[in-house]
């Protein structure tokens, strides 16, 4: 735990340093005015997309901690951070559980290694879901599909792939609302 909190306060120490604003070219560099475009000119980056490209890099010295911090996101972010730790597949049960929110409506845990006990939490926080992908999720089974599909009354796409652990085809299920 002391790792995490010294990362994160190494992060927000090289934060103040960012510059945010773009370096200007000297004039005699710039074209000429009748060639001139401001269309053509690059943006800099958002700071939002700036610490969270230094989080995604240090992701794996504070993913322990990640719930002590989360709390403090906005849900688009928590998103955010939830597709970072899939992709680089330190995504479990934990670490969704954390960063759930209650106003996401997608959510993508493909490959991960989240359990029935992820699924299912995350659906009793956030059942305003209506897109959910579990495709390559080995350790979810039909037990959890059930709860998903009880606790979001708004789920529309569910995509899942393999095989549930109780011989049922993912195919099988079928979402039809009474």
């Amino acid at each position: 735990m002391e790792k995490g909190k010294s990362v994160v306060a190494e992060l927000a120490a090289s934060l103040r340093d960012v510059e945010v604003t773009p370096r200007r070219k000297p004039a005699s560099s710039l074209p000429a005015a009748s060639f001139y475009s401001p269309t053509n000119k690059a943006r800099p980056r958002k700071l939002v997309s700036l610490c969270l490209g230094i989080l995604g890099q240090h992701l794996e010295d504070i993913i322990t901690d990640i719930s002590e911090f989360s709390t403090f996101f906005p849900p688009h972010i928590k998103l955010a951070i939830l597709s970072i730790a899939r992709r680089r597949r330190l995504l479990n049960d934990e670490v969704l559980i954390s960063l759930a929110d209650s106003s996401w409506e997608i959510l993508d845990i493909s490959g991960s290694d989240v359990s029935d006990i992820g699924l299912a939490t995350v659906a009793n926080i956030s059942n305003n879901l209506w897109a959910i992908d579990i495709s390559r999720c080995e350790r979810i089974t039909a037990a959890a599909v059930s709860e998903v599909i009880c606790h979001c009354p708004s789920l529309e796409i569910l995509r899942c792939g393999y095989e549930l652990q109780q011989n049922t085809s993912i195919s099988q299920w079928r979402l039809s609302r009474k």
